[in-house]
């Protein structure tokens, strides 16, 4: 088991690898996704090392044990709550934001005292082989291993026994990991996608709101599970907000997108074909335009009539942005309610009331009110989703706690025994009814 000392040094370490390697991270992503750099220091470099400035500021007073109260009836003892490691860890991520979905829960695993085992995606190879080649050369392999290679890898992990799984990507490969899991009784923790919601009110601010969604849908190219998936606004005011949608748009990407220098690429062609085919037969209201060479899709706007339509049922995971219209509040609130549980929910209000029922109403991973993606990006807030969007909360004293086995311990008086609970049991109950009650 990992002491203070150690899990501090290897958060240190890494700390300077990721550092050293700022530009090698910038290349890779450039290579994978197109990423410019600010949009790979914002959402991935930096996160990083705010995960890892935290941990390392508050680790030694996450690791103390706690000591809590102990019922009149069990005195005299002490009890006492202990934070120990799972053990062996293994952590698969994705491709759409490589490095910080691999990175934070390592920071999290080591700090909780974990070995490692990563399976970062194939399918942003650049940048899984990066991560092979900082994680390999600067750490020994007892305590963290990288593993390359494709679906097959992955299920050949799977199949073997280790204590804790972290896995991150689409719900359909979730279920996979559950089922395996299963086979050993290995706990999970899932980060999976869904249909993340976005409300607006008409008490908001329209311009600062079309603003804040045009940012949050089409960084990284809309591929993102916490990205606005479609946005609910008012038929009196969708005009203006399409207006506003159009004008940021260009005023972030220049009038033609697809050169821009601060917009992404999708990271496949097998994903850009899926994206075109959703709107293929969608009445487009902003760009459309895409280039194959490129593998770039311009940041598009769609009317959405019906909520059971292809768009709606799936996750878009592009820079493709449904709007559906409602009437009146009660109206909205009765479409949110179709999408259950989400990865994360936005609302767009000044109104109080409205506030209050969203927070106190609906189930998400998460809740950002009059902004997109910036909840996500606090080491103070708990990250993850909620039933088919995932379980268990990460980043920071939550991925701590999430990587460690909470133990419980009490210590009794070993020459002292008043306890009433031993046998015979005559006359005794009203005595445990008076101490329990």
């Amino acid at each position: 088991m990992m002491d203070y000392r150690e899990r501090i040094n290897l958060l240190m370490k890494l700390r300077d690898v990721v550092r050293a390697n700022e530009k090698n991270i910038y290349q890779a992503l450039k290579a994978d996704l197109g990423k410019p750099e600010f949009e790979a220091y914002e959402s991935e470099i930096g996160l990083i090392l705010s995960e890892l400035n935290y941990t390392i500021k508050y680790l030694s007073s996450w690791m103390k044990f706690k000591t809590v109260p102990t019922p009149y009836f069990y005195m005299p003892a002490a009890s006492m709550i202990y934070r120990e490691p799972f053990g062996k860890v293994l952590i698969i991520s994705p491709w759409n934001f490589p490095f910080q979905l691999t990175m934070i829960p390592l920071i999290n695993a080591w700090a909780a005292g974990n070995d490692v085992t990563i399976k970062p995606s194939e399918i942003a190879g650049n940048s899984a082989k990066l991560i092979y080649d900082m994680l390999t050369e600067n750490f020994h392999t007892s305590r963290v291993r990288v593993m390359l290679g494709g679906p097959e890898a992955a299920m050949d992990l799977l199949d073997k026994k280790f204590d804790f799984i972290f896995f991150t990507g689409s719900e359909r490969d979730g279920r996979i990991v559950m089922e395996k899991a299963a086979k050993h009784l290995t706990p999970v923790s899932l980060q999976l996608g869904g249909k993340t919601s976005c409300l607006v009110d008409d008490s908001c601010n329209l311009r600062e709101t079309a603003k804040k969604i045009v940012h949050g849908k089409f960084m990284n190219c809309g591929q993102s599970s916490l990205a606005p998936e479609f946005v609910l606004v008012s038929e009196a005011k969708k005009d203006r907000f399409l207006k506003y949608v159009e004008y940021y748009i260009m005023k972030f990407y220049g009038e033609d997108p697809l050169k821009s220098p601060d917009y992404g690429r999708i990271i496949n062609l097998e994903n850009f074909y899926r994206l075109l085919d959703l709107i293929e037969h969608q009445e487009i209201l902003i760009g459309g335009d895409f280039d194959t060479f490129e593998i770039k899709i311009s940041p598009t706007v769609v009317a959405e009539h019906s909520l059971c339509s292809d768009m709606m049922k799936t996750e878009v995971f592009g820079p493709i942005l449904p709007i559906v219209t409602y009437r009146t509040w009660e109206e909205a609130v009765d479409r949110l309610m179709r999408f259950q549980k989400p990865p994360a929910l936005y609302l767009f209000t000044r109104d109080k009331n409205h506030e209050e029922y969203i927070k106190n109403h609906f189930t998400a991973g998460s809740i950002c009110i009059n902004d997109t993606i910036v909840q996500t990006m606090s080491p103070f807030l708990p990250m993850g989703g909620v039933g088919s969007s995932g379980m268990g909360k990460y980043h920071g004293k939550a991925g701590f706690d999430l990587f460690s086995n909470i133990k419980s311990v009490m210590k009794r008086n070993s020459t002292i025994d008043n306890r009433v609970t031993d046998p015979p049991y005559h006359d005794k109950l009203h005595w445990l009814k008076r101490l329990l009650k």
